[in-house]
């Protein structure tokens, strides 16, 4: 019971009854200096004891990473050697992936003609990483868009798109380590079975979950652009099985440059992406049953904006099992926007039902975001084009009460507090108790006043969950304490 919905277990039935799931978001914290560290097209993984990582680039090719300290992000680690740079554009990069505190990074080497694939590694969870390491072995044409995923033995897959010599027969192909990413295996194509090729210019993305595998890509078959997945049960040893899994019929002559991404949830693989099959760019959430082979179940397009002229873009996706969580970018008019839905049940009417905005800077654009998931904290990372940033946002997955939702007269100030000091208006209150995320009690110092009480947590910084008890029942409000 030692996490943040033991909290609630000794709550009267009737309030246990009437629970329903929320997010609770810290604050907002920058990643690194932009303008010398670069906020290029950020990618997120979570390394043991729930660490995140970030890994990004700058103009030029630089690619940094950055791991959490507990406070803030270290100083970034240059991932490059002096005389490389890698392929960068808002719609690709580097991909990173991790188990506990293995993390390996895949990117595409500059020039893009002749540069190849390489990764680098960390078994420290990203405070120090290896020299380069080639994981492609084409080397005839152009290997390219890199993405990977990691088995529970730390062992990564890369796929990553081939062309023969020059720009022709564009096709995603794979590559499977053994040894934690030191070595790579020879390429093999496992999409030769579905009609015509790749889309030239769309990133694909791998999945991997126990022996289960699947590329998810974008197809062109004569300009009608839709989401394929190529299925594995074999560790992927051989891929018998493949889905349309978009079935949109995009039909669209240029190379839109956006490609899915996905997870397999209990006997499914759900996956986003965008398509403008209606006209406009749309998030889509497509479900493809994955009990024996691949079926196509259905497409449900997410919440759209309130102007019809809006578009939505780049959706990233994560969870565990039902408790789902996906990230995009969406604007009204022009303007970007972090976009953040989620459930808890797997059902796609609560993910369209729950859409929120999640960062708090409206006067510019946040684009490309990325997402994890690990223990019931949600990591969300975003490109910032006003301080040039890579932003950061936790969240905390927890349960809030309908009726503690409306003892609207219980309100504590300010928050989040940055001298330990919070203020509460109740003065018929029963008892207070203050709650860490992991579902421990923390002593605080409780002083009245004549119209409110004070609370000082003293040397407590961090995230609390504040139990208020009165006559109407329990109120549980989420406070910040920050040094």
């Amino acid at each position: 019971m030692n996490n943040l919905f033991s909290l609630f277990l000794f709550m009267p039935t009737h309030l246990l009854l009437a629970q329903s799931p929320t997010v609770f978001w810290e604050p907002e914290i920058p990643v690194s200096d932009g303008s010398i560290y670069g906020n290029i097209r950020p990618r997120i993984v979570v390394a043991a004891d729930n660490v995140p990582m970030v890994v990004y680039g700058k103009a030029g090719g630089a690619l940094n990473a950055s791991r959490w300290n507990g406070t803030g992000f270290d100083t970034p680690v240059s991932l490059l050697p002096a005389n490389m740079s890698s392929y960068l554009a808002s719609w690709t990069g580097p991909d990173a992936a991790s188990k506990g505190d293995t993390v390996v990074i895949v990117f595409k080497a500059q020039p893009i003609e002749v540069g190849n694939v390489y990764s680098v590694r960390s078994f420290d969870g990203g405070i120090t990483f290896s020299d380069t390491i080639r994981v492609d072995d084409h080397n005839l044409g152009v290997a390219w868009l890199p993405s990977l995923d990691m088995d529970e033995n730390g062992n990564p897959s890369v796929i990553y798109m081939a062309h023969d010599p020059v720009w022709v027969h564009p096709r995603y192909v794979v590559t499977h380590s053994t040894d934690q990413g030191a070595t790579y295996q020879g390429e093999m194509e496992i999409a030769l079975s579905i009609p015509d090729e790749a889309c030239d210019c769309c990133p694909a993305e791998y999945v991997i979950n126990g022996n289960q595998h699947a590329l998810l890509y974008r197809n062109n078959e004569s300009n009608i652009r839709d989401i394929y997945a190529v299925y594995s049960t074999d560790d992927g040893m051989t891929y018998p099985s493949f889905e349309n899994i978009d079935q949109l019929s995009w039909a669209v002559t240029s190379c839109p440059s956006t490609g899915p991404h996905g997870i397999f949830s209990n006997d499914k693989l759900i996956s986003v992406y965008a398509s403008r099959a209606g006209g406009t760019y749309r998030t889509y959430i497509s479900e493809t049953d994955a009990t024996t082979g691949l079926s196509y179940v259905s497409t449900t397009m997410m919440t759209p904006p309130a102007s019809g002229a809006g578009s939505q873009n780049y959706p990233r996706i994560a969870g565990q099992g039902d408790t789902l969580f996906v990230a995009w970018q969406e604007a009204e008019t022009s303007n970007n926007e972090i976009m953040f839905a989620w459930t808890t049940t797997g059902s796609i009417s609560e993910l369209l039902s729950s859409k929120q905005m999640v960062n708090t800077t409206t006067t510019s654009a946040q684009t490309n975001p990325d997402i994890a998931y690990k223990d019931g904290f949600i990591h969300l990372v975003y490109q910032d084009a006003s301080a040039g940033d890579v932003i950061y946002r936790r969240g905390i997955l927890g349960t809030l009460s309908v009726e503690d939702e409306m003892l609207s007269s219980v309100q504590i100030s300010p928050n989040p507090s940055v001298n330990s000091k919070f203020f509460l208006n109740a003065s018929d209150y029963s008892s207070i108790e203050l709650i860490d995320i992991q579902g421990n009690i923390v002593p605080v110092n409780i002083i009245h006043h004549s119209s409110q009480t004070e609370i000082d947590l003293g040397t407590n910084y961090g995230t609390f969950i504040l139990k208020v008890s009165n006559e109407k029942g329990d109120q549980t409000i989420r406070i910040q304490n920050s040094k």
